[in-house]
């Protein structure tokens, strides 16, 4: 079994088309100051994306990432108002109206919630443009401050959502205007080479990629994935599970088409197995509770198969063949498949 990260892309898009989100990218825009804070591995995320704002754009950005500030102001005070006293020390060195504030929180009800809503509702009370992203809605909290939900399950879940989303605020300033070249962020992993990147290379990015691709032979796969030359694509619905009632409930209902498990158990000692079906998009609606992905493990673990497919995915992933029950195969035949289809 995956580790289930409730649809993932499927819930950042969502939340980047919500006119709250568009707010605090010109917020973030237009402000100097960008300060980040929130509890538990939120905090590691805010400590996180206040070096990385800071780093790869022109504003400064805080975060109270240190256990030395965190333990001492909760000694000082209490826990619930650890972040207000916190952004009061802050406050007196820079312009409020140049600053904006972001909270990340999961919880709901607790101690840890608590403290986050109080320092945002100072900071609304002092007229800062004020935002919260979190996993989930929270009651009575001031109209000013701009609620940016990703609607998760899971704290894992929230978390890795919230750092993108944070990548995401650095890449859509950078690029705010489109009549310059666009700026990567995050940026990419340099590697470490014998390639001088003055030679002028576009094939490796300009050294930030590992030379070796580069060789005069010609490569289908990126450095380091060539074990991926072995998988084996195979479609779910019509090819291992008897799909005769079309969608019907959403379910896997279906018994094994004839042979398809006996070849699964024969393939896999040659090939890495990837099943692929459209079950596993991430805008697919969840059936009993459970997305595509996790229906298609549980059908293929009552069948003692599971054990034979490396992974399930509803990508084109790099595979030596696709077995599928709707494919075409091209071999340099337009004209024949015109005629076909």
């Amino acid at each position: 079994m995956n580790i289930n990260f409730e649809n993932f892309d499927h819930k950042l898009q969502s939340i980047l088309m919500k006119e709250e989100w568009k707010k605090l990218q010109r917020n973030f825009n237009n402000k100097k100051n960008i300060l980040i804070f929130g509890h538990g591995g939120n905090l590691a995320v805010a400590d996180h994306s206040a070096i990385d704002v800071s780093r790869l754009t022109d504003k400064c950005s805080l975060s109270p990432g240190s256990a030395i500030q965190c333990t001492s102001l909760i000694s000082d005070f209490c826990f619930e108002d650890w972040i207000k006293e916190w952004l009061k020390i802050i406050f007196r060195s820079i312009k409020l109206e140049e600053t904006l504030v972001i909270g990340l929180s999961c919880s709901v009800g607790s101690k840890s919630s608590k403290a986050i809503i109080n320092a945002l509702e100072y900071c609304a009370d002092l007229g800062l443009e004020t935002n919260l992203i979190s996993a989930r809605h929270k009651e009575n909290l001031s109209k000013n401050i701009n609620q940016i939900l990703n609607d998760s399950i899971y704290y894992h879940t929230s978390e890795v959502i919230t750092l993108a989303l944070f990548y995401q605020l650095i890449y859509g300033y950078n690029n705010k205007d489109l009549t310059k070249d666009l700026v990567d962020c995050p940026p990419p992993i340099k590697v470490s080479n014998n390639y001088s990147p003055e030679e002028g290379c576009p094939n490796c990015d300009y050294g930030m990629l590992d030379h070796t691709f580069c060789e005069a032979e010609i490569k289908h796969t990126p450095p380091g994935m060539e074990s991926q030359n072995n998988n084996l694509a195979i479609d779910f619905d019509g090819v291992l599970h008897n799909f005769n009632k079309g969608y019907y409930d959403g379910t896997c209902y279906g018994e094994p088409i004839e042979g398809s498990l006996e070849a699964l158990k024969i393939l896999s000692q040659k090939y890495n197995i990837i099943i692929f079906s459209s079950k596993c998009l991430p805008d697919r609606p969840l059936v009993n509770g459970k997305t595509g992905k996790e229906l298609i493990i549980e059908w293929l673990w009552n069948y003692d198969v599971l054990k034979y497919v490396k992974d399930i995915t509803h990508l084109k992933i790099r595979a030596k063949y696709y077995i599928d029950d709707k494919g075409v195969s091209f071999k340099n035949n337009w004209e024949e498949i015109l005629s076909n289809l």
